[in-house]
């Protein structure tokens, strides 16, 4: 497969996590709302009982399931903008590594190397940093999974402050993202086990 039916390939991926999510989740808003409606408006002509915290639980669900659709809209918006500009070298690695990663997480990376930066996708945010904004890069075991399957990768910015994400325990993966680090800033620090 070439890198532009690579891509396509991808991009399709993608639309379809987008289009899944959004059906859930817009199922959800339906429903939830129609519950709104239904107990706002013909509460009492249907005899419902007077529960006074319905109505603000069912609008705190319903503004979360709408926070939660605008997150996914970004979430898979990041995806796409990165497919689009990233070039034919970067797009080839890209294969290999989603070569060796679990077949359900093989389109959906926790992050993307391009053009001497990194973008990091994350539900709520998907930031991008240049590697020279970075002075270190620590790898810790996520104390927090089953048998210490996930990394915690730490950013140390130059301006200060910290950045943190999960990947998953792929070797190549990891290699990958410290021998990029490495290329683009050569004075970048790296600590933690990398094996």
């Amino acid at each position: 497969m070439d890198n532009k039916e690579y891509r396509d390939l991808f991009l399709r991926k993608i639309n379809t996590g987008r289009i899944i999510t959004g059906i859930i989740l817009g199922i959800c808003i339906i429903v939830l709302a129609s519950l709104i409606i239904v107990y706002t408006f013909f509460g009492k002509q249907l005899q419902l009982p007077d529960y006074s915290y319905f109505l603000p639980l069912y609008l705190i669900q319903l503004t979360l399931f709408i926070a939660a659709l605008m997150c996914s809209i970004s979430f898979f918006g990041s995806y796409k903008k990165v497919l689009t500009v990233i070039n034919d070298k970067d797009l080839e690695t890209l294969k290999k590594i989603g070569e060796s990663r679990f077949w359900l997480e093989r389109y959906l990376p926790s992050f993307i190397i391009y053009s001497g930066k990194i973008r990091v996708f994350k539900w709520f945010r998907q930031p991008e940093f240049y590697f020279t904004e970075l002075k270190g890069i620590k790898l810790k075991t996520n104390v927090f999974t089953r048998g210490g399957q996930n990394r915690l990768v730490i950013f140390n910015k130059l301006k200060g402050g910290t950045f943190f994400f999960a990947i998953d325990n792929n070797s190549i993966q990891r290699k990958h993202l410290l021998e990029k680090a490495v290329e683009y800033n050569p004075n970048i620090v790296i600590e933690g086990n990398t094996y």
